[in-house]
């Protein structure tokens, strides 16, 4: 008889917490395409939701993650190919070409490519792990040569599609995931000073709506010493921050509710995307709103849990990776609402209308839990 090896144990919390966020942010699609002219964003969301579920058992049940190996090279080819085509073909929306139509369905390949970039992080640290107490400055440009051309490649064709934000997000990712492969200090210390000089350099050089939202964020800044509750209208790029902040500021502590809710009738147009979290601050308010980055804190501490129990590197990148990536693109999310970031156009994980961030992102939770599982043969 053929042995099997079936799965005897996951961390059924990172499941529990991906699909209360799941059900929370359908719920809130409806709340806000119910008051708005359509409800077709909500119908859309309910098949993205019903295909993410099928994508999580997947990446969970089907998929051997060191089997995966052997075709990561093949993901970063296709990821390389996916940022070419949007560049010849793709689609242009606020001055950005981001996304690549494919049988009626956008696709942002950017968003593949920071989970790609962690799979390929993992498996080239893991596979030269003998070689990382010699990663000097000087060993790592030639020992690691590779972690440094195919994410240059990447992020330059990323950049060249002026989406400037996931660079920021597998930026912190990979520097983070070098960290602890313990990589040498040096190596990572340089790295990091490259990626903030290149960064501002396109910010203070590169397109010229960077430098606006940068300007906005100046005025509005929840750190600046004077708020923008003081500054007049200033122009319709100020809009929507403004609207943000007084959506948040309207929530207080419980809430106005649902059926009290304002932002959502067209006062903060890309409430379903961008700026869904100041929805859930105003109806929910504070408590509302800090339980929501509870789950995504939570989520993250039960990724480090789960890397940090397994004996391999690989495993360890991935699950701290991923965790890191969904994380991160949270806070990013969350911090602009508040106006702790300056603007950009990243998605909250799980909540927020979009098909490809939210088959993307439940690609990674079906990983996490596949790097989570206890196998036994029977």
């Amino acid at each position: 008889m053929e042995n099997k090896r079936i799965i005897a144990k996951y961390d059924y919390y990172i499941l529990s917490l991906y699909l209360v966020l799941m059900v929370f942010g359908l719920i809130m699609q409806l709340n806000i395409s119910s008051v708005r002219t359509s409800m077709m964003f909500f119908y859309k969301q309910a098949l993205w939701f019903i295909l993410s579920l099928f994508t999580v058992w997947f990446a969970f049940k089907i998929i051997d993650l060191q089997k995966l190996r052997k075709f990561i090279f093949l993901f970063v080819v296709f990821t390389i190919v996916l940022l070419v085509l949007v560049l010849i073909m793709g689609v242009t929306v606020k001055g950005g070409t981001r996304s690549i139509n494919i049988m009626g369905i956008n696709i942002q390949p950017s968003l593949i490519a920071r989970i790609v970039l962690v799979l390929y992080f993992a498996h080239i640290l893991d596979k030269k792990k003998k070689e990382i107490p010699l990663s000097t400055p000087r060993g790592f440009l030639f020992r690691f040569s590779a972690l440094i051309i195919i994410p240059a490649l990447i992020f330059f064709l990323i950049l060249i599609e002026k989406h400037f934000t996931p660079l920021i997000i597998s930026s912190l990712t990979i520097i983070s995931l070098l960290f602890l492969a313990k990589i040498r200090f040096s190596t990572i210390a340089i790295i990091f000073l490259i990626i903030v000089v290149t960064g501002l350099g396109v910010i203070k050089f590169g397109a010229k709506f960077r430098g606006e939202r940068m300007d906005i964020y100046a005025r509005y800044s929840l750190f600046h010493k004077v708020l923008g509750t003081d500054h007049e209208y200033e122009s319709k790029r100020d809009y929507q921050i403004k609207q943000s902040l007084i959506s948040l500021a309207s929530g207080k502590i419980i809430g106005t509710g649902s059926k009290k809710g304002t932002g959502k009738h067209y006062f903060l147009p890309e409430a379903k995307t961008d700026y869904i979290f100041a929805i859930i601050g105003e109806e929910y308010g504070f408590l509302g709103a800090l339980l929501i980055l509870s789950l995504f804190a939570y989520l993250f501490i039960r990724c480090l849990i789960n890397g940090s129990r397994s004996d391999s590197l690989f495993i360890q990148l991935v699950a701290y990776g991923l965790g890191m990536n969904i994380f991160f693109n949270a806070m990013v999310n969350i911090g602009v609402s508040m106006s702790a970031l300056p603007s950009t156009g990243v998605t909250l994980p799980f909540i927020s209308y979009g098909g490809t961030s939210l088959l993307v992102n439940s690609f990674a939770v079906g990983l996490l839990l596949n790097a989570s599982a206890v196998r036994r043969r029977i």
